[in-house]
């Protein structure tokens, strides 16, 4: 009788797993099952969005499905970032994260998220080139770093600046280079790419430490001079711009990169099928093409990696923001 009880209880747990495994599969094989929303916390026109549009164009033939990008700019990515805690893991809805996102916990007292554990992540998708640059009717003497730092150190009042937004790695690197090289410099902060930009071709103010996608237009309709890129090597977009390094200033440079995150409790079938395609999206001739158009570059990660570089990113830059005093905790 024990026996029978026993076979009993191993036949009940087989059926037991095998339904919960055909439910699992099921799961999978009807997503996405419905239009699929890929949160951009930026901006209309900004290097996250433009990215964010062409990835989500691609993908969607992929999928068979519509997905459409939504922007909910503020707070350095951090309104859209709030409200994605306690969006459906479903996945149907995804959300863009880049550098301003990630350190947006060490500049608002007000947020509390953790990004890379309060998320799921999916890919990294590309890699964005920073560059320095002037309005040419306001700073016309600035041709190099040092002329930008040496006109700096005798404004009076502060000699302005922008960037994508607080905690944007140009924020970050020119805040850096601020407390080492005593220049007299302030941060205005806009809620993304495209208004800085705006306003440093205006004239409102002189000085951005820009994305490429937003400043290659700029650069060759000669609105705004660049001065240094903010990469390890030259640009191939502007071969004749020298980095920091070549101008003594090694040590700061700054580029960002834009990925995609998942809700946390994402069943982990739906984003290693997203990390696939990803990477198969990625690696095409024809998604490098239409991101080269617009000055970034592909550049895929597993979830796995994509989760160490949060992490890094998170721990590495919330040093130099404490040590520098440059957060709002």
């Amino acid at each position: 009788m024990a026996r029978f009880s026993s076979n009993i209880f191993r036949i009940s747990s087989l059926l037991a797993a095998s339904v919960f495994a055909f439910a699992h599969n099921s799961q999978a094989a009807e997503w996405p099952s419905q239009p699929i929303r890929l949160v951009v916390p930026f901006p209309a026109g900004g290097p996250t969005d433009s990215a964010a549009r062409v990835y989500a164009d691609e993908l969607g033939k992929r999928l068979g499905s519509v997905i459409v990008v939504e922007n909910k700019p503020g707070a350095s990515g951090a309104v859209a970032a709030g409200q994605f805690l306690n969006a459906v893991p479903d996945g149907h809805t995804l959300m863009m994260i880049v550098t301003p996102t990630i350190l947006a916990p060490h500049f608002f007292e007000t947020i509390n998220f953790d990004p890379a554990n309060d998320f799921a992540p999916v890919t990294k998708i590309y890699d964005l080139p920073n560059v320095i640059a002037v309005n040419p009717n306001e700073l016309p003497e600035v041709k190099t770093l040092q002329e930008l730092f040496d006109t700096s150190s005798k404004a009076d009042p502060a000699l302005m600046y922008t960037s994508s937004g607080t905690g944007s790695s140009g924020h970050l690197s020119m805040e850096l280079m601020k407390s080492r090289k005593l220049t007299n410099m302030e941060h205005v902060a806009y809620k993304g790419s495209a208004p800085a930009m705006r306003d440093t071709v205006g004239g409102v103010v002189p000085v951005i430490y820009a994305d490429m996608v937003t400043a290659l237009p700029q650069i060759k309709a000669g609105r705004i001079n660049a001065v240094a890129v903010g990469t390890p090597e030259r640009v191939k977009v502007l071969p004749d711009v020298p980095t920091m390094a070549e101008q003594g200033f090694g040590g700061y440079e700054a580029s960002s990169w834009g990925g995609v995150l998942a809700p946390k409790g994402t069943p982990q079938d739906i984003i290693d099928r997203l990390s696939e395609e990803s990477r198969e999206i990625l690696a095409s001739e024809e998604l490098a093409a239409r991101f080269d158009q617009i000055g970034i570059l592909p550049a895929f990660l597993t979830p796995e990696k994509t989760h160490e570089l949060l992490e890094s990113d998170f721990s590495r830059w919330g040093e130099v923001i404490r040590d520098n005093d440059m957060g709002g905790k």
